[in-house]
């Protein structure tokens, strides 16, 4: 009788807080042997990784999929797929669909629609609005399983806006009563109003980045410091890209405030003269900034300011990206690229491997309470693996995305650094960044 129904044997392993010279047994999807290289385990099937790394599967708390709603832009089925080709093992799934996730009805059919379509292992946040504070609704979501909330207080794509700051208050209220996390979009919704109406004669991209200034961003995270120095509720700031905000958060921490600051790997690949240069196709909100703070941006991450990676994975149709600037909806792909950016800023020697699992993997399977099930390789822990060539030198290509968007900023660029396989519970579901398990062989797990 075999120990292990698959050895994963010749590489490097991310254990521990580094990568080890170590061998994996796995049975039943599960990871049950971490021995030295030497050991040989009786399996039914061996991997050798030939030097390669094996990292756990990345753990994406930031993805917007557009099912129900619009389905066009990305279903549950191109996204998980998006996803699972990515090196993404786990999504959390933002709440801003199409009726967005305001109650546990809304939320039970999203969730029979991933039971049908999603590639890949999946939990869900809850959304709140002007709507449902108040009602019972947010405790009742949390009872039945969302592992987050997310609100906005800027206008962005879908219904979420908040701009009432004292429900905004109760909103906070509720959600540290729930012992939940919450997630939200910090721009100041009325500074919005006033740069937008001054650009509203220039059509060029140049009114696009002047219409969501950095004042606005930082306004809006000290409001948001401030609630939570009142509330306590534990707090993530979504895509952070003003270096004075990180700043700002990184002083609260040292307070003692329960605030964590996310940034996407898109605001550390590009500036503002990067997404000028391409277009409406690279256009996201909050928008890159100038170089200096870009460069600011690394200084943070670099000095461990700031908690988590997302992708911030939100796609539009193509139609739709080649608008004038300010009519261009938010938001791209990110999650087939979201891992090899990351592993090509690894390559340059401005991220840690270490780094990059914490802030993809560890950090947000602990925040949604998936740790450690999820975001890491030790034994009890679902095996999923992702098995990284760093020295894979390829360029990106929009047109073979298995998302149902075939644009991206990044489309074009040599990277150095690519997830060739990916196994969920065991099972090899992408290689060479095609997908290959079926709609539906994701699971809830939250």
């Amino acid at each position: 009788m075999s120990d292990v129904d698959i050895q994963f044997s010749g590489g490097r392993v991310y254990h521990a807080g580094e990568l080890q010279d170590l061998t994996v047994g796995v049975t039943d999807g599960i990871v049950t042997h971490l021995v030295e290289p030497h050991a040989e385990l009786e399996a039914d099937e061996r991997v050798d990784l030939d030097g390669e790394w094996l990292l756990p599967g990345f753990v994406d708390g930031h993805i917007h999929l557009r099912e129900p709603g619009y389905v066009e832009k990305e279903g549950i089925e191109s996204g998980t797929a998006a996803a699972v080709a990515g090196g993404v093992t786990t999504i959390v799934e933002m709440p801003n669909t199409v009726p967005p996730v305001l109650d546990v009805d809304r939320l039970r059919s999203k969730a029979d629609r991933f039971d049908r379509d999603s590639h890949v292992d999946h939990a869900f946040f809850g959304a709140i609005t002007e709507e449902n504070v108040g009602t019972g609704d947010i405790r009742a979501l949390a009872d039945a399983g969302v592992t987050a909330f997310k609100t906005f207080m800027a206008t962005s794509f879908g219904p979420l806006l908040m701009d009432d700051k004292g429900v905004l208050y109760r909103a906070f209220e509720e959600v540290a009563d729930a012992g939940l996390p919450l997630y939200i979009h910090a721009e100041d919704e009325e500074y919005l109003d006033e740069f937008r109406a001054r650009c509203a004669d220039d059509g060029g991209m140049d009114a696009f980045f002047d219409s969501r200034p950095p004042i606005a961003e930082t306004t809006a995270v000290s409001d948001v410091l401030d609630v939570v120095a009142e509330t306590g509720t534990e707090t993530v700031i979504a895509h952070v890209t003003t270096a004075e905000a990180l700043a700002r958060i990184r002083d609260a921490r040292a307070d003692g405030l329960p605030v964590h600051a996310e940034v996407t790997p898109y605001h550390l690949t590009f500036d503002r003269d990067d997404v000028a240069s391409i277009g409406t196709h690279a256009i996201g909100t909050p928008p890159a900034r100038d170089a200096e703070n870009f460069e600011r941006l690394w200084d943070h991450l670099e000095s461990g300011d700031v908690q988590l990676l997302g992708s911030d994975h939100a796609p539009h149709q193509l139609e739709e990206r080649d608008r004038p600037p300010l009519e261009v909806p938010p938001g791209m792909p990110q999650l087939e690229t979201a891992v090899p950016a990351m592993l090509d800023a690894i390559d340059r020697g401005r991220l840690t491997v270490s780094q990059l699992v914490d802030l993809y993997a560890q950090r947000p399977a602990r925040l949604h309470g998936l740790y450690p099930r999820k975001g890491a390789i030790r034994p009890g822990a679902d095996a999923d693996l992702v098995v990284v060539d760093p020295d894979r030198e390829w360029t990106v290509d929009a047109t073979r995305f298995e998302s149902a968007a075939d644009y991206s900023p990044f489309d074009g660029l040599r990277l150095t650094g690519m997830p060739t396989a990916v196994y969920q519970r065991g099972a090899l579901v992408a290689e060479e960044m095609a997908t290959l398990n079926e709609p539906g062989d994701g699971r809830r797990i939250s």
